[in-house]
């Protein structure tokens, strides 16, 4: 039977959770056949153990790929990318899960309408699990999802990678890969390339996908937080400039809400209190500065 879905699944010091996400690997409702890339490298904890126990108890499924160099995430996922078998792809972070049906909503959805990237909805795990920020059904082709991330003030299109199915021949076809030289964010100027040439896109509010948010990285959100993140920006802006003049500019003429909001949002700007948060607002209004220019 060929495989259908190909699960690409980067490991590094993923002990605590890795067991919880494989599980839900494991159980999905899924009939047809689907594959789990594992992909170590370099961790020195029980990841290497777990990873080849579950090779070991289900050699039709997952798939252990071991490295002793720590490459980054996205040297990672385009390894995984080189690897995979399946029809579609889907990325999967190691402290996360899925829901059982995860697969058995998207994929006929993929099927039947023929579609690039199907999104679905997301729960927050933390101290409780609350509902993310997807929370649209709507279909469209690519560029109109760009323009929807820059319009909408509520910014209920992310630009997370996972959560989604892609079909393998759209990243094959027009050479899509993770940038290595981002150290964060890389997800946004992977997805960007994917909705310019994607002709049929569906978001559907659904969640299915538990994304663990630590609890590490809301105290730490400083100025390279803004700064990596407008790196990841910069980079998408240039790659709409390169693909599509007319779009880029209808995109970048002008500074966009949304823009300022997933920036504050993404360096908690709301958790902030006094000096720190001015600080922060300032640093904020300057990467939008940067990425559009001054306000006339």
């Amino acid at each position: 039977m060929d495989v259908r879905v190909s699960f690409i699944v980067p490991i590094y010091q993923s002990e605590p959770f890795l067991v919880e996400c494989l599980d839900s690997l494991l159980a999905l409702d899924f009939r047809e056949r689907y594959e789990v890339l594992l992909l170590d490298f370099g961790s020195q904890d029980a990841s290497e153990r777990i990873c080849t126990r579950y090779e070991r108890e289900h050699p039709d499924m997952f798939r252990f790929i071991r490295c002793e160099t720590n490459y980054g995430v996205s040297a990672t996922r385009n390894l995984g990318l080189l690897w995979a078998r399946g029809k579609y792809v889907s990325f999967v972070d190691s402290d996360d899960r899925l829901s059982k049906d995860f697969l058995s909503r998207l994929y006929p959805l993929m099927v039947k309408e023929d579609l690039d990237i199907v999104s679905a909805g997301y729960y927050l795990l933390g101290k409780r699990t609350r509902r993310g920020y997807s929370r649209i059904n709507r279909s469209g082709d690519g560029k109109d999802f760009l323009r929807r991330l820059y319009k909408d003030p509520l910014l209920k299109t992310r630009t997370f990678v996972w959560g989604k199915l892609f079909k393998a021949s759209l990243l094959k076809e027009n050479r899509i890969q993770f940038p290595t030289d981002l150290l964060s964010f890389e997800d946004l100027p992977f997805y960007y390339q994917c909705l310019l040439a994607a002709k049929r896109v569906r978001y559907v509010k659904t969640p299915l996908y538990y994304y663990r948010q630590s609890s590490a990285s809301l105290t730490k959100r400083t100025r390279g937080v803004l700064e990596s993140h407008l790196l990841a920006f910069e980079k998408g802006r240039d790659i709409i400039q390169k693909t599509d003049p007319a779009l880029f500019q209808e995109l970048f003429g002008k500074k966009r809400l949304a823009i300022t909001l997933q920036l504050r949002y993404d360096s908690h700007l709301d958790i902030r209190k006094g000096k720190e948060r001015a600080e922060a607002k300032r640093e904020c209004r300057k990467a939008v500065e940067s990425l559009f220019g001054k306000e006339k």
